[in-house]
């Protein structure tokens, strides 16, 4: 009847509406809906008004388990006074749970009906099921929520159980270390890199600043702790950060393979679902390419760290989050989370301080993991760590740069142009040869000339003795820096150089090239034998300086640093005045008040220096070549070099604290580590620390503004990484990084088939089409180990195999390090590469196959 009514009552409306006005019959119909509206609301309206109070009586774990819950249930309004009358009134009560990784609340128990009393008042005695049983089990923060008739009423679940309530840890040097990594079998400052050891700087690109305690670093065994004082500078951490935890449990081969982590195997499994080690990019959310490892070389499991490696370099001034879940010992049980991190993981209460503190940084962190679809009550540890600025890292060479190179008058780099006074040389010595026998002069079938002498260079260091005998910038020297952290000029520093003029660049002017010597040597390699045949078969004169800082004359020095490393900065330091000095020395080729200035620069180094006589340099473009060493210190050289824009790196890498475990060249220095810190455990701590200092003179701190995107006042760059298949003294996996860096391209086919089982080999890299014009690695293969055919002793082989997955060097068979530049098609594309930005190009000098090395003609 109701329902006619309302028909009837919309129908005269409709009616009406042809009699009257709109507007006024508008305002009549939201009347009548209206009225229809309350009309039909009656009984729900009556049914919202019996309502009910609720009560959760039962919220710590052990009760509950025990005995279920109980909620009190109190009738309101109508519903009380239908009580109070003696009628049957029963409510439903609901019970579920929510936590953080749930955004719905999981039921917990069956719903149950509970009779009301004449007071209006009851209990219902819920019972858990058998998943809620599971959940009151978990020992993860879990909200309790009871609802009946729209009421609800909440209680945090009480963690009283004896796995999950709050249990003590040690906190007595909360101050300077951080205490949710498992402590005991751990060190101070694991793990790390962590942004407990950063404080707040408004001033600094990231916001952040390196700031650890002078107990907290590793000491040595006369109890010299590393100096915190010249990691303050840092905005951040490592670009190529290897991040060392001790994982009790996770310490041993069995259990990495339980656990199963993505390794050098299978890089492209970062992005699995259920990886147990992820990294995160806490900006941008997504997860960042990464392999894991325990340390091979740890002779206990109680020494033994598990590292994380970026398999490509950390994005400069980002936040990551390491997060890790579901690890697993050798026997495949999961281990239990470090109680220092549980305060965090399951929110559990504490009266602490130093607990307290770190909440709100937790909670961020939980919640970036959360939008990447990582349970919080899965991991077994999470941290955060910052990045530091691209130009934080560059930011002493680039003010020594800038500084030194307007002292010559060119205030600006950016230009391009060569521009002001070279810098002043003395010629020492000029030795000239004849390319065949017979004649007056000594004999050598490519190199024309060897002309060696000095150059100045504006000094940035201190004196090492402190006012003694040592001059600035020699062995022991530290950065001069002012009040502001800015390196100001110290006098001057006397650098050498030797280059070797080919046969070829007396008739035609050669290419201007600097080269970059190897592992603590010296500028005699630019004379070396592979030099001066890549120089006179193809026109290219290399010139070289000693890379002050792990050049020949710092060994002794670098000795007494091993053993205490809180001088490491004097290796770091010099590096970066290295590379002013080989910036220096590449204006000298370029600048036509340079080298060609210098009759030993013409064609008659007796003669005039004037038209008659040709200079022996084509002064208008400038490149680098560099092997070892020469490679992995070039990629950084060539970040900040306004003159060149071509480098040719031979058998290189990046990131010093990667690469040394894994070195046949470690062995004599660790014959000097070992003893100062034979702690395995904190030696891998150390030599991820020092990496932040040793990224302002190598590749590793440079890759990311090598090539795209460079850096102020510079020009982008492109790169040709040439790389022997399983070198022993520079491990191929540490090239691959730097090649994904800095975004080469690779060679394919890479190997022949059958070659490097079990690895995706160049994982990341896109295949190049020839001819190329961007950046490129290309693997030279030596072979497998056999017998050399041309030696009698079954002892002598060829070859050696691919390099072991594990962190240790590669010791099969022949070292393959000087192959690749002793092979001709690897010259050939080093010069197709060495030419103005037009004209260069990587050509397929292997005809379509593997790139096979000069020993090694293939399967």
């Amino acid at each position: 009847m109701r329902g006619r009514r309302l028909e009837s009552s919309l129908g005269r409306e409709a009616a009406a509406t042809k009699a009257y006005g709109s507007a006024q019959l508008r305002s009549l119909r939201a009347i009548l809906l209206a009225l229809a509206a309350l009309t039909a609301a009656g009984p729900a309206s009556a049914a919202a008004a019996e309502k009910v109070s609720l009560k959760i009586r039962s919220d710590g774990q052990r009760e509950i388990l025990a005995g279920g819950v109980e909620v009190r249930v109190a009738a309101k309004g109508k519903l009380a006074r239908k009580a109070g009358k003696g009628r049957r009134v029963k409510v439903k009560v609901k019970l579920a749970s929510s936590t953080f990784d749930t955004e719905r609340a999981g039921r917990l128990v069956k719903p149950r009906r509970v009779r009301l009393s004449r007071s209006g008042r009851g209990t219902a005695k819920l019972k858990l099921t058998a998943d809620g049983r599971s959940q009151i089990e978990s020992c993860e923060a879990r909200t309790l929520e009871a609802s009946a008739r729209g009421a609800t009423a909440k209680a945090d679940l009480v963690r009283d159980t004896k796995p999950c309530r709050p249990k003590p840890i040690d906190l007595s040097r909360a101050d300077e270390c951080d205490f949710i990594g498992a402590q005991g079998t751990s060190r101070c400052m694991l793990p790390f890199p962590d942004d407990y050891y950063t404080s707040a700087d408004p001033d600094t690109a990231t916001g952040r600043r390196i700031d650890f305690g002078a107990e907290a670093a590793p000491a040595n065994v006369g109890g010299t702790h590393i100096a915190p004082e010249p990691y303050a500078g840092n905005d951040g951490f490592s670009p190529g950060q290897t991040a060392v935890v001790r994982i009790p449990g996770l310490d041993n081969p069995d259990a990495l393979a339980e656990t199963n982590p993505v390794s050098l195997r299978r890089l492209g499994k970062y992005e699995k679902e259920g990886a147990p080690i992820v990294v995160i990019d806490a900006a941008t959310g997504e997860r960042w390419p990464v392999w894991a490892e325990i340390d091979s070389n740890a002779i206990s499991p109680a020494d033994t760290a598990l590292l994380i490696h970026p398999a490509r370099n950390y994005a400069g001034g980002h936040r990551y989050i390491v997060a890790m879940r579901k690890l697993r010992d050798a026997d495949g049980d999961t281990l239990a989370a470090p109680e220092g991190f549980r305060y965090y993981r399951d929110d559990l209460p504490s009266d602490e301080t130093a607990i307290d503190a770190q909440r709100g940084r937790f909670d961020r962190i939980f919640k970036t993991l959360r939008k990447a679809d990582i349970k919080r009550r899965n991991l077994y540890l999470a941290w955060d760590f910052t990045v530091a600025s691209n130009e934080n890292i560059a930011k002493n060479i680039l003010a020594m740069r800038d500084d030194a190179f307007a002292d010559l008058g060119d205030a600006d780099l950016a230009d391009g142009v060569v521009e002001g006074d070279a810098p002043a040389f003395t010629v020492t010595s000029v030795e000239n040869f004849e390319p065949t026998d017979g004649g007056p002069l000594p004999e050598d079938a490519d190199m024309a000339r060897r002309v060696q002498g000095t150059f100045t260079v504006p000094c940035y260091m201190t004196d090492p003795d402190g006012g003694g005998p040592g001059l600035p910038c020699s062995p022991g020297s530290r950065l001069n820096l002012d009040a502001n952290g800015v390196p100001q000029q110290n006098g001057t520093w006397t650098a050498n150089f030797n280059c070797m003029i080919p046969h070829a660049a007396l008739s035609t002017p050669a290419r201007a090239s600097i080269y970059g010597h190897g592992l603590l040597g010296s500028a005699g390699e630019g004379t070396s034998s592979p030099q001066k045949t890549l120089g006179n078969t193809h026109g290219i004169m290399d010139c070289a300086t000693d890379e002050i800082g792990m050049s020949n004359s710092d060994i002794p020095n670098t000795i007494g640093i091993l053993g205490n490393m809180s001088d490491f900065p004097e290796l770091a330091d010099r590096l970066q005045q290295g590379m002013l000095n080989g910036l220096f020395l590449g204006r000298l080729l370029v600048n036509p008040q340079g080298f060609i200035s210098d009759p030993a620069f013409r064609v008659d180094d007796t003669g005039p220096v004037d038209g008659s006589n040709p200079p022996v340099i084509d002064t208008s473009n400038l490149y680098y070549n560099g092997n070892s060493q020469g490679a992995i210190f070039g990629g950084a050289l060539t970040a900040v070099a306004p003159d060149f824009t071509r480098a040719a790196l031979g058998v290189g890498g990046m990131n010093y604290s990667v690469l040394l475990n894994r070195s046949v060249d470690f062995d004599t220095y660790a014959a000097f580590l070992d003893p100062a810190y034979p702690d395995e455990l904190s030696q891998q701590l150390l030599l991820s620390m020092v990496q932040m200092l040793w990224d302002r003179g190598e590749s590793n701190g440079y890759a990311n503004v090598a090539t795209d995107d460079p850096l102020p006042n510079t020009p982008p760059h492109e790169l040709l990484m040439n790389i022997g298949v399983g070198d022993h003294q520079v491990t191929n996996y540490s090239a691959e990084t730097m090649a994904r860096t800095v975004g080469a391209g690779i060679h394919e086919p890479i190997v022949y088939d059958g070659r490097w089982p079990g690895v995706n080999v160049g994982w990341g890299l896109p295949a190049m089409t020839y001819p190329w014009t961007d950046s490129a690695l290309v693997y030279w293969d030596p072979g497998p180990v056999r017998d050399d055919p041309g030696s009698p002793d079954p002892a002598d082989v060829l070859g050696t195999e691919v390099p072991p997955i594990e962190n240790l060097p590669n010791r099969t068979g022949v070292d393959p390090h000087e192959n690749p530049r002793r092979t001709p098609a690897e010259q050939q594309m080093v010069s197709d590469f060495l030419r103005p930005d037009a004209q260069s190009h990587i050509t397929d000098t292997c005809g379509g196959a593997p790139c096979f090395d000069y020993t090694f003609g293939g399967p």
